[in-house]
């Protein structure tokens, strides 16, 4: 559900007008939150499970941890009216788009099946 609601707040924010730069810095704030908070928990929870059970797959997804912050840091100094934040924007909705896919349709499923109740 975070991640659906991450992406519904993105595409939120691709909707709102370059007319409104202040609008665009409060909607950001917000998702950096999201996606903060939430990197925070699969960072200290999950990638340690993945880890034990399935060997070296978290590397990889922290290094998309890293580029994704990488991305929010760069949009957060951008000038919120430039025509190139949403461009930006875009790519950050794609990188996290596929990384959520390959947690929810492959990583995650598998851990499941190999935890305990």
């Amino acid at each position: 559900r975070e991640h659906e609601a991450t992406l519904a707040a993105i595409d939120k924010l691709l909707a709102t007008s370059i007319d409104h730069p202040q609008r665009r810095t409060v909607q950001l704030a917000a998702i950096k939150h999201m996606i903060g908070k939430h990197a925070l928990q699969e960072e200290n929870v999950i990638y340690p499970m993945l880890a034990r059970e399935s060997g070296d797959a978290t590397g990889a997804l922290n290094k998309e941890h890293g580029q994704v912050k990488a991305m929010l840091f760069e949009l957060s100094r951008m000038d919120k009216a430039d025509a190139g934040f949403a461009t930006t924007l875009a790519q950050l909705r794609t990188a996290l788009e596929e990384h959520m896919r390959e947690e929810e349709d492959v990583l995650f499923p598998a851990l499941r099946e190999r935890l305990s109740e």
